[in-house]
This record gives C-alpha cells, structure tokens and sequence, in this order.
C-alpha cells in the first residue's frame, strides 16, 4: 500500500494514478481524511455493465404487465 498526502497529489498526479494500476493507493488530505484510489478494470471500458453479471430469472412477463402492475401498486399512494 502506498500513501500519498493530498500535496503530492496535486503536483505528480500521473505518478499516482501510474502507482494505482498495481498497487493500493491512499491519498491523505491535511483535514485527516483518507481515499483510496482504484483504478477501473480494463473488461469495464469495453462496453461491458456491471449489471451483466446479476443473475436473473425468467419471470415471464410483459414490458405492459409490469406497467399495470406498477400503476396498480401505486394506486393506493
């Protein structure tokens, strides 16, 4: 893990995020408050939604029987 105070950051910013690509980066400001800085997986920035990977179920309903069965849920509001 690296640490880096807010001041670095500032004037050698590649060298950070160069440093994040293979190593746990923390970058520290003078309030006390920490972030880690992550960088984003390569598979992501190829079209690729994180929600891809939530497993479903086939309900076996329409587009339109969601619709009323919202507007019948919300009826009662």
């Amino acid at each position: 893990m690296l640490v880096f105070d807010y001041t670095d950051f500032t004037q050698d910013t590649k060298k950070i995020f160069d440093a994040a690509l293979t190593d746990e980066v923390i970058i520290s400001n003078k309030d006390g408050n920490s972030y880690k800085l992550l960088p984003i997986k390569e598979d992501n920035t190829k079209g690729k939604s994180p929600l891809e990977d939530i497993p479903y179920i086939n309900a076996d309903i329409t587009t339109q029987e969601i619709v009323e069965l919202l507007r019948e849920s919300r009826a009662g509001i």
